[in-house]
């Protein structure tokens, strides 16, 4: 029953996950699948915590106050003249104008407003970075002009597993001709995710058959003093600047690194940089980025830290991984890797179902949720590996809970139908056990040893002559509960009642290896509780009852005997047949409890006594029986070890007087033994 219900719980399993994993290699496709990623990926990035930012970038912020100081907005283009000039002159090895400057600033015929000193300024500097952007959705342009061409990346290698967008740019929005043609050029483009963050940036993105980089690339290039014609693209993979090796995806897409909220960089505002309020040393050799943060600009981001970061921070964020090397990487084979993980998960879930309790199992699948939970973790921190939790985590609570119905409302019908029908035969807790067993019993027959007690009232017939029927109902009944209570203390089965008789067997369907002694112990204690119904009858004025038992061991087919319309659960065999001969034998020997040989052999610590070979009705050879006395406690009395050695022919006044200095330790032999059996002893054979 383990393995089948093993088999059976582990299929479950492995259909249910197999539907997540599948909708997991989906999840790019499914929206609501990826925002439940995505959660859990910023929950991931948030529990990392924020980290200190590097020392070599410096942002030049256009706040209000330096809007305030300068007069208007947009900045005049001579102030951002100014701004390169300074930079350049503190020693910044890359300069950064994270502002689109696409319209020139003056109107037609009107006097120039910067324009040519800007550009004028940026050629002066040769290491400043101008950001353009794509248009979607319109007709090619004809040709790319030569001075955005060289722009893109000079040197490509098909790594191989790129996967292009699906959709392409179809035109470009470049910073005025004089400035393209001064500066060094990269595309500002943001990849927004289904709920609304910038996650990725391009690092290379391609259009009219070539591929151009973004902002990030160009100042990470400048900085690290790689030349341009020396960076390589590997499409479907990466980008190798130089030392730093910048990883992709199969979209040429960077994860973006987010370390922290707003405000990490040092950052001084533009109008402390024009009035000469920032020292030189705080520029030189650094990146040094220009951008706004100002009322109306609307340059901001949703990162998983905050929902408001400025865009030049947002740039700064992505040149630090690239100059430092710490990203973030989602790789091609995760997603198998992941489902591939899923389905282990099921098997164990199942196996942990199938085979453990309740809690077990659910400490069993809390443990699986901590490993998916922990593990992403561990691998963001140690290895920079976008490791998706959410919905293994989500199926394997799912799939325990679809395991927990399976189990404890379909697979254990078959214990709740145990529990149904051995009550009857059983005690509470035996019937626990055997709903808990591995296996059921055999209920159509099964052969094994056991051991069977059969236990009848003397007297009760002629009792039932001078009594009431209903006063003889209650008696029986009271005698019955007594008996079975005796029974079920030690673990038996209750085969049947027999008007005032009971018959039980030990040793099924439940296995007990010390089937014979709990069966003695059970006759001991039938005679115990025989007392108190004895000292019922005594207060109403009849006379005591006394018992017989007698008990064998051997083999029987135990299961379930009757017709198709009705049957119990019984035993059949000739070690039956002997137990219920020898329960009428007491009436002849005086002896209340007759043991069977192998009875006697198995339970060898109790205090039995040698009563010689016996002949039975119904049987052609005589059958060695002994007479149960007591317990292993009586078996260790130094007066029963007298009564045992000199038992072989002692007299009827010798036995007597062996058997009354026992009384004093046993109360019970009073009603174990009469004078029939003290008769017996002088003519008892050798056994």
């Amino acid at each position: 029953m383990k393995r089948r219900r093993d088999l059976k719980l582990c299929g479950l399993a492995l259909l249910v996950m197999a539907v997540f994993a599948v909708l997991h290699l989906m999840t790019p496709d499914l929206r609501w699948l990826r925002r439940l990623e995505l959660y859990a990926f910023d929950l991931n990035i948030r529990l990392r915590g924020a980290e200190p930012a590097p020392a070599n970038i410096v942002i030049l912020m256009i706040d209000d106050a330096s809007i305030a100081d300068i007069g208007r907005w947009p900045v005049p283009r001579r102030a951002l003249a100014e701004t390169v000039r300074a930079a350049h002159r503190a020693g910044a090895k890359a300069i950064g104008l994270d502002i689109l400057l696409a319209e020139p600033a003056r109107a037609p015929g009107a006097a120039d407003e910067g324009d040519e000193d800007l550009a004028a300024a940026i050629r002066a500097a040769g290491n400043v970075v101008l950001p353009f952007t794509f248009r979607f959705g319109e007709a090619m342009a004809i040709s790319t002009p030569a001075a955005v061409a060289r722009n893109a990346y000079a040197r490509l290698r098909d790594a191989g597993g790129e996967h292009p967008l699906p959709l392409s740019p179809s035109g470009l929005t470049l910073p005025l001709p004089a400035l393209t043609e001064a500066a060094e050029l990269g595309h500002m483009l943001a990849a927004y995710d289904v709920d609304g963050q910038v996650r990725y940036d391009y690092p290379a993105l391609g259009y009219d058959l070539d591929y151009y980089p973004s902002m990030a690339v160009r100042l990470s290039q400048l900085y690290l003093g790689v030349a341009w014609d020396g960076v390589t693209l590997e499409l479907g993979r990466g980008i190798v600047l130089g030392p730093s090796y910048v990883p992709t995806d199969g979209q040429m897409r960077l994860l973006v690194n987010y370390h922290g909220p707003a405000g990490r960089f040092e950052t001084y505002p533009l109008w402390r940089l024009l009035a000469g309020r920032v020292p030189e040393s705080s520029l030189r050799d650094h990146i040094v980025l220009v951008g706004a943060n100002a009322v109306g600009s609307r340059d901001t981001f949703v990162t998983p830290f905050t929902s408001v970061m400025p865009g030049v921070e947002r740039l700064a964020t992505i040149v630090e991984s690239m100059v430092t090397g710490r990203h973030l990487r989602r790789p091609a084979a995760a997603p198998w890797l992941e489902a591939s993980a899923m389905l282990a998960a099921a098997v164990a879930l199942a196996l942990a179902v199938s085979r453990l309790r309740f809690l077990g199992a659910l400490a069993a699948a809390v443990a699986i949720v901590a490993v998916f939970a922990l593990s992403g973790q561990a691998m963001l921190e140690r290895y920079g590996l976008w490791q998706a939790s959410a919905l293994p985590i989500v199926a394997t609570v799912l799939t325990f809970t679809a395991l927990l119905l399976y189990r404890y409302r379909l697979l254990d019908r078959e214990h709740r139908h145990i529990r149904r029908v051995f009550q009857r035969y059983l005690s509470p807790a035996m019937v626990e056990r055997l709903a808990a067993q591995a296996r059921l019993p055999e209920l159509g027959g099964e052969r094994r040893e056991i051991t069977v007690l059969f236990c009848d009232l003397r007297g009760f017939t002629a009792l039932s002559e001078r009594i009431e029927p209903a006063a003889m109902t209650r008696l029986a009944n009271a005698f019955l509960s007594a008996a079975s209570e005796a029974v079920f203390v030690e673990g038996g089965t209750i085969d049947k009642y027999i008007g005032d008789a009971l018959m039980a067997f030990w040793n099924a369907p439940v296995e007990q290896p010390d089937h014979a002694a709990r069966a003695c112990r059970a006759a001991l204690g039938i005679i115990d509780n025989l007392q108190a119904v004895n000292d019922e009858l005594v207060r109403e004025g009849f006379a005591p009852l006394a018992i017989g038992v007698g008990i064998n061991t051997g083999p029987c087919v135990v299961g379930n005997f009757g017709s198709r319309r009705r049957f119990d659960y019984s035993a059949v065999g000739d070690a039956v047949n002997v137990a219920s001969r020898l329960e009428a034998e007491t009436k002849s020997c005086g002896w209340a409890i007759l043991l069977g040989e192998d009875t006697a052999a198995r339970a060898d610590k109790l205090a039995t006594l040698p009563l010689g070979l016996i002949e039975l009705r119904g049987r052609a050879r005589p059958v060695a029986v002994r007479a149960l006395l007591g317990d292993e406690a009586l078996a260790c009395d130094a007066a029963f070890g007298v009564l045992e050695a000199e038992w072989h022919g002692v007299g009827e006044e010798r036995a007597g007087e062996l058997l009354a200095q026992l009384e004093a330790q046993s109360p019970r032999l009073r009603a174990i033994y009469g004078p029939l059996a003290l008769r017996g002893a002088e003519r008892l054979p050798g056994v």
